[in-house]
């Protein structure tokens, strides 16, 4: 397993990542950094300014969903160059947090894959013991 709690996965067509963490919070952002990981090459962008970010789900699944998507509207919308996220409180249906970032330079930022969304195919969100482990395809 990767040292930075995310790995991808092959799919036809599209691309997965695992992800785990010891709290909830820990698994939504490792999530969140393996997508961006899909996105943007590493240490082209800095963490220079934040954008908060709040989602909601109907159950834990749809809340991943739901905040990855969230990520990426906030991203295309605000043509943001994304460099980590903080999660700061998951309460039910709901996690509230900060996309660090900074606007996107295409001379400065190389971006990777264009990731269109966050999907429900092969997804999965548990926790196993003392780990929570989560499964998520990306449209790209």
């Amino acid at each position: 397993m990767s040292q930075a709690g995310f790995e991808t996965f092959e799919v036809t067509a599209d691309v997965g990542i695992r992800a785990w963490g010891d709290t909830l919070e820990e698994l939504l952002a490792r999530a969140a950094r393996g997508m961006f990981a899909l996105m943007i090459a590493p240490d082209t962008a800095r963490p220079a300014q934040r954008l908060p970010v709040e989602a909601r789900g109907v159950d834990l699944p749809s809340l991943l969903v739901a905040w990855l998507n969230e990520l990426l509207y906030r991203c295309e919308t605000e043509e943001w160059a994304p460099a980590d996220v903080r999660v700061l409180e998951v309460r039910g249906d709901r996690v509230r947090g900060e996309l660090l970032g900074e606007p996107a330079a295409l001379d400065r930022h190389r971006f990777k894959t264009i990731v269109k969304a966050a999907t429900y195919h092969l997804l999965e969100c548990r926790k196993d013991g003392d780990r929570w482990h989560a499964s998520v395809v990306f449209d790209v």
